[in-house]
């Protein structure tokens, strides 16, 4: 017996590609962005390293991954008709992996005109003291009252409403801070985020550091808001726990695969904290 991660789709079509491991002591369903993303085998995501985490320990765990990369909340919320809902009536989940809210920043200020998302356009304007006065606050609010807030809220309804998994702990992903950088997933085709949102609104790389930390304080604040009141849910604490990259480095560098992404040595720091949580 073992520990397997297998996909949504692959588990509707080939189940005992799963179940001739078990049978399992623990399901989980993962849900979410990139880091949870179960397509990217060269980048590496949470539920990889974390059934890695768990055979280590000697557990049989299955995790049915159904998450997408460079999935927002947002699209989330929208789509929950479709494989949220629908994995949620099929079993009883002894947890819900989610990670969420991260790509909505990232989203926030890298699409929009400059000047017209979450960053201000500091083009002819003179640098502030704290790089974080960067960030439109009227962008954040709108950010996390109009879209980040509802959105979990209807995720979560959702998880309530399911009569298999009307009690099941929700688990959170905490992130960590990352390096605005030029290290993109693929060359030319993903990535990078931050340094190509930065550099669109003309913001000076001195000021990046502070930026990036209050951005992604702000990131933290607001996932570790959605458990306040919530029953069952809970924030995975990883902030400050990977070694940051190289500010100049194009690749992989400290505890980074690319840009926002951790490579195997940061995966497998974050799935050690997730399994002490879930054990």
């Amino acid at each position: 017996m073992t520990s397997v991660v297998i996909t949504g789709k692959r588990y509707l079509t080939h189940p005992e590609q799963a179940d001739k491991f078990g049978p399992f002591d623990k399901v989980y369903l993962a849900e979410g962005d990139s880091w949870m993303d179960a397509s990217a085998a060269a980048q590496g995501s949470l539920p990889f390293y974390l059934t890695e985490e768990f055979n280590r320990r000697g557990k049989t765990h299955l995790i049915i991954n159904i998450s997408t990369a460079r999935q927002t909340l947002q699209r989330i919320a929208e789509t929950m008709s479709g494989d949220y809902l629908w994995w949620l009536k099929q079993l009883p989940y002894d947890g819900v992996l989610f990670s969420a809210g991260g790509n909505d920043f990232i989203e926030a200020a890298r699409g929009p005109a400059p000047g017209q998302g979450l960053l201000r356009d500091m083009q002819g304007q003179p640098p502030p003291v704290d790089g974080y006065d960067c960030v439109r606050q009227p962008a954040l609010k709108q950010l996390l009252d109009d879209y980040l807030n509802p959105n979990f809220e209807a995720v979560y309804q959702a998880l309530r409403a399911s009569s298999k998994n009307a009690a099941t702990p929700m688990y959170l992903n905490g992130y960590d801070t990352p390096v605005a950088r030029n290290a993109p997933a693929i060359q030319g085709l993903v990535g990078p985020w931050l340094w190509a949102a930065y550099r669109k609104n003309h913001i000076d790389a001195s000021l990046w550091p502070q930026l990036t930390r209050g951005l992604f304080k702000d990131v933290k604040a607001a996932v570790n808001g959605w458990s306040a009141g919530r029953a069952g849910v809970k924030l995975v604490a990883t902030t400050d726990v990977l070694t940051p990259a190289s500010p100049t480095s194009t690749g992989s560098s400290g505890d980074w695969k690319n840009e926002i992404h951790p490579n195997a040595s940061g995966w497998r720091k974050q799935a050690r904290i997730w399994a002490d949580l879930l054990q």
